[in-house]
Parts: structure tokens; C-alpha cells; sequence
């Protein structure tokens, strides 16, 4: 009979919001990239009121998505607590 293994809760917790913030930096990351090497360049904007409106726009709608992706993964975070509590019983 083999004996079964139990995951504690120190072995799991923070593993998804570990992911969810990896994951929200490396979209952060991406969309100033995508921003300024290729929609400056493409569009030619030159007036630095309009650059930083779009650095704005573009940097508070990749925020908004990051706050999902984080709230989800401490939603996650948080069943995997409720079910490892459970599984004890």
C-alpha cells in the first residue's frame, strides 16, 4: 500500500500570484516595447503632449488588465488554501 503524500499549504501558497505578477510584468513589458519601437516609429508622432497621452493610455489599460490577471490568481491563491484544508478531512 503506498502511502499517500499531503501538500501543505507552505508548499503551494503564493505560487499562483507568483505567476500572476511574473506574468503582469512581462505584458507591462512588452506593450512599452511594442509602443515605443513600433507604433512611435510607425505613426511619427512628434508632438510630446500626444507621445505621453498615448504612453498613458496604453500604460493605464495594460495596468487595468494586470489587476485582473493578479485578483484571478489571489482568487486561485485562495482555493488552493480552501481545498488543501479540505482534503485533510
Amino acid at each position: 500500500m503506498r502511502k499517500r503524500k499531503t501538500i501543505t499549504f507552505n508548499q503551494v501558497r503564493g505560487t499562483p500570484m507568483k505567476i500572476a505578477i511574473i506574468l503582469s510584468t512581462i505584458i507591462l513589458v512588452l506593450a512599452n516595447f511594442y509602443l515605443f519601437l513600433v507604433y512611435f516609429k510607425e505613426k511619427k508622432i512628434n508632438d510630446k503632449l500626444e507621445r505621453l497621452a498615448v504612453m498613458f493610455g496604453t500604460n493605464m489599460s495594460v495596468l487595468f488588465v494586470d489587476s485582473l490577471i493578479l485578483f484571478f490568481g489571489a482568487l486561485a491563491e485562495e482555493g488552493l488554501f480552501v481545498m488543501i484544508i479540505l482534503s485533510d478531512f
